[in-house]
């Protein structure tokens, strides 16, 4: 009998022992703040873009700098909804559940959905060269390239359905005017890749504005750390304003909150941008700043 009762003992011990270092598993790698997940649809050229621009319109590349933008931020977990790309998760889960694996691939029925879709469309695209012979010189032409992309995007609440933000995009170039040995062409893709990168990049920051507005982090005399670094689009000696929160705003007709009241009390300006942080000094401020305050572009 004792022989019996000691070993269970010896088995609760180890049962329990093996709780233990269980949850100090899940703990120590739990998620302590799931990312929002954000789907990018592809994007969509608007009606008014004429056959020639149509051309040069990489809808592919738009797509693509897009979503390693946001991804850039750090701040969204981002799901490809690109066709090719589902496609081989098929296949893979496929093979996985096959005779020839183990079967420990993701099951069928488990990728996650957004929590947010953003659908971009270009509102205006132009990409143009033009040519104006030298005078008084045969086959010698002043060349000129120039382009603009414009474009909008809606954050749409997978949830409801409803539009959360609509964001708008705006980037163009134009080269110097140089001489050159014959006329006519297209200017180069590098310029329209630049031009996706931009406005890819407007949207980002104006998505992670709208989710996670820049605050201050920390307080010492003058300087001011704010949770945003090279995620952020900041640069050294960007002016930036700071805006004390108030009361929350609730719309006495639907419920909705609609932010709270705020009192600008001043600008700041950038001083180092670290990865994860900015530290930023304050220039023009009615009084001193707090942890908490929002801080905005101008």
């Amino acid at each position: 009998m004792s022989i019996v009762l000691s070993t269970l003992r010896q088995f609760f011990v180890l049962f329990f022992m093996f709780l233990l270092v269980a949850t100090s598993w899940n703990v120590v790698n739990a998620d302590p703040m799931a990312k929002p997940r954000i789907a990018v649809l592809e994007p969509t050229a608007g009606e008014g873009i004429s056959k020639w621009s149509k051309k040069y319109l990489n809808l592919s590349t738009i797509w693509d700098e897009m979503e390693a933008s946001i991804q850039k931020s750090r701040k969204f977990e981002v799901l490809s909804r690109k066709e090719e790309v589902l496609i081989g998760i098929r296949q893979e889960q496929e093979f996985a559940n096959s005779e020839l694996t183990a079967g420990d691939a993701a099951p069928e029925g488990q990728i996650k959905n957004a929590n947010f879709q953003i659908r971009p469309v270009v509102q205006d695209f132009k990409f143009y060269r033009s040519s104006k012979p030298v005078p008084n010189l045969d086959n010698k032409y002043f060349r000129t390239d120039s382009g603009m992309l414009q474009m909008n995007a809606q954050i749409i609440d997978v949830a409801t359905g409803g539009i959360k933000a609509t964001f708008y995009m705006k980037s163009n170039f134009a080269t110097k005017r140089e001489v050159v040995n014959s006329k006519g062409g297209a200017p180069s893709t590098v310029h329209f890749t630049k031009m996706a990168k931009a406005v890819s990049a407007q949207m980002a920051d104006q998505l992670v504005d709208t989710v996670f507005p820049m605050k201050v982090l920390n307080v010492q005399g003058n300087q001011l750390w704010i949770n945003r670094g090279t995620d952020g689009g900041l640069k050294d000696g960007d002016i930036l304003k700071v805006f004390r929160p108030g009361v929350e705003l609730i719309d006495p007709d639907t419920g909705e909150n609609l932010g709270s009241a705020e009192t600008e009390i001043g600008e700041v300006k950038v001083k180092r941008v670290n990865p994860k942080f900015t530290i930023v000094v304050g220039t023009k401020l009615s009084e001193p700043a707090l942890k908490g305050d929002i801080v905005r572009k101008p």
